[in-house]
This record gives structure tokens, sequence and C-alpha cells, in this order.
């Protein structure tokens, strides 16, 4: 998750990958008690979904960095705070390695639960109870935080790649409002699957309650969602887009007829003019060849003379059937002059 801030004070846990990684006090503290009550109980698997947690986090965090600083952006630090990580970057690159990067967070988890998905499948009853259930863990924990990562809601890296997608598309300002107004509906349409389903869940409840908070801070900063602003400007892309399809079948059909038509004719007087040319600069160099040797000739002189040879080659199988003994003549001097070159 990208651009939730952090609470409270921070560890500094070093620099992995050569980038500042720090983790919330209050984070770490929750993070050791719960893990420490397991493993202090002897039954370190109860403990062992908060690091799996972490780490998986973690992941969905470094592949946002790395793909940043792949994309030529300075990443400034990756932090985990208490509700998932935020990775600090200056924003350089344009709109398609933005969605890129924020693509890779999501991306990751879905290796990563494909990963623990296909190993519980390939090993079934071999592995050992303390391996399942870890990768058990993994795979459900992964394939949480993907999709809920993938959920439009800002600022999820869903809602975050739906801005600029249709910002790409629509402008920035509409596209900025279009997605905030998707966010709301989709933070709506979370928050009463979770109390239909769950229940009243406290953590379920904070978490959608800061969610809320945060997009209403974007909506001072974007502006409200307007459903005739919506309908104008999706209707205008969508009458762009159909515009452009049928000029690119036209252009498709132009160059599918292109080869029937009658070529220019000033394409058919510089193709005249070029042979000529070839021609008569290529009788002069063939004959400094036959007196002197292919060796006397320079690069352009022989390249001059392979199409003087090619073009001689042409005329005497024009299909009248009647060359000239002068292109005869031509020719049976390029026959010799490239056996005499075998020769040597």
């Amino acid at each position: 998750m990208m651009g939730m801030e952090s609470m409270g004070g921070e560890f500094r846990l070093g620099r992995p990958f050569g980038i500042p990684l720090t983790i919330n006090k209050l984070l770490a503290g929750f993070v050791a008690v719960i893990f420490g009550f397991a493993f202090l109980s002897k039954a370190p698997l109860e403990g062992a979904w908060i690091v799996i947690l972490l780490v998986s986090v973690l992941l969905h965090e470094w592949a946002h960095a790395l793909t940043a600083r792949a994309a030529g952006d300075t990443v400034l630090k990756v932090a985990l705070h208490l509700f998932g990580g935020v990775t600090y970057r200056a924003g350089r690159g344009g709109p398609k390695a933005d969605f890129r990067i924020t693509a890779a967070g999501p991306l990751v988890n879905v290796i990563v639960a494909g990963g623990a998905w296909l190993a519980l499948r390939l090993a079934g009853a071999e592995l050992p109870h303390w391996a399942a259930v870890v990768l058990a863990l993994t795979l459900w924990i992964n394939a949480v935080l993907a999709i809920f990562n993938l959920l439009p809601i800002h600022p999820m890296d869903g809602g975050r790649m739906t801005r600029i997608a249709l910002s790409r598309r629509v402008g920035a300002g509409p596209g900025a409002r279009i997605a905030l107004g998707i966010s709301f509906a989709t933070l709506f349409l979370t928050g009463g699957y979770f109390v239909l389903t769950s229940g009243v869940n406290i953590i379920v409840i904070v978490l959608l309650v800061q969610m809320f908070m945060l997009n209403v801070t974007e909506l001072r900063q974007v502006g409200t969602p307007s459903t005739d602003e919506t309908r104008l400007v999706l209707g205008r892309w969508w009458r762009e887009r159909r515009e452009r399809a049928a000029a690119r079948r036209a252009e498709r059909a132009a160059r599918s007829a292109a080869p029937d038509l009658e070529p220019s004719p000033f394409r058919r007087a510089a193709a005249i003019n070029r042979d000529e040319e070839v021609l008569r600069d290529g009788r002069k160099v063939l004959e400094k060849a036959a007196d002197r040797g292919l060796a006397a000739l320079s690069p352009e002189e022989r390249r001059l003379l392979m199409l003087h040879r090619r073009l001689i080659e042409i005329r005497v199988d024009s299909p009248s059937g009647d060359p000239s003994p002068d292109d005869l003549r031509l020719l049976e001097m390029h026959v010799r002059l490239g056996m005499s070159a075998q020769l040597h």
C-alpha cells in the first residue's frame, strides 16, 4: 500500500537493497508481544501469522521500491506501520511508469501466493505439519493482501491505478474525481459486506474509518465527484475512442488497397533516372574492373558494379525475349569478371 502515513515513532532496520527501512514502534511491539507469547507458550505456529504478514507487507513495499528505482525514480525509504506499509519516493516518471510501480506490489503478493499454492499442491501429505501451516498461512495472507490492495479505494494500489488509468484517458482533474467517486462507492460496499458477513470487528472498523478520512482529505484536494461530469467525460472519451478506431480501420483498408493503385509519376521518374545513372556509371566501373581487376575498385564502386549486373540481368530476362547485343556483351563481361575473381 502506498501513500498512507505512519503513526508514532519509528525504529530503523538498516538499508536493505540500499533503501532505508523503518518500522513503527507500536507495530514492532505488537509483533513482539503476539509472537513472543506464542513462542513462550511453546506454540510458535500460533504466532506465525503475524511474522508472515509482516514479511508479506515488506515484500509488497520492496516491490514498489525496487520497481521505482529501476524506472529511474529516487526511493527515499520504506516504512512499515500499523495499517500496512509506505514507499516514499520522489515521484519521477510518467503515468506508465507510475502504473507499473503501483502494480508491482500486488503482483508480488500474487506470485508469493501462487508459489505457496503450488508447493502445497505438489508436496501434499509429504510436507511436515509446520511447513504445511506456514505455506497455508502464506497463501491466504498474500491472497488477501493482493485482493485488498487491488480494490479501487484511495489510497490503496487499486485506487491509485484506477486514477492513473482514468487520468490518461479523460484528463487529470476529471480522472481524479471519477476515481474518487469509485473509491467512495467501493469503500461503502466493502464496509457493508464486512458488517453483514463478519459483524462488528474493531480492526475492520478502525481501518474503514481511516480509509474514509483519507478519502475525505482527498476530496478537499481534487473536488467533489459529479455524476454529470462523469457521464460527459466518459461519453466524450468513448466517442473519441470510436473515432480513432474508425480512423485506424480506414488506414488499414487504404494500405491493403495501396498495391492496386497506380504508382506516383514522380516515383516512376526517380526510378528511371536512377536506373539510367546505374547503367551509365556501372559501364565505366565494369570497364575499369576488366582492365585493372576487382582489387582496383573502391567499396562504393563494387556496390555499383553489383547493381549494374543485376540491372543488366533484368534487362536481358525481360518479357520481350529480345535482349540487345550491348546488354548481352555487358553481361558476358560481368560473367568473365566473376569467373576471374573466383580463380584468383
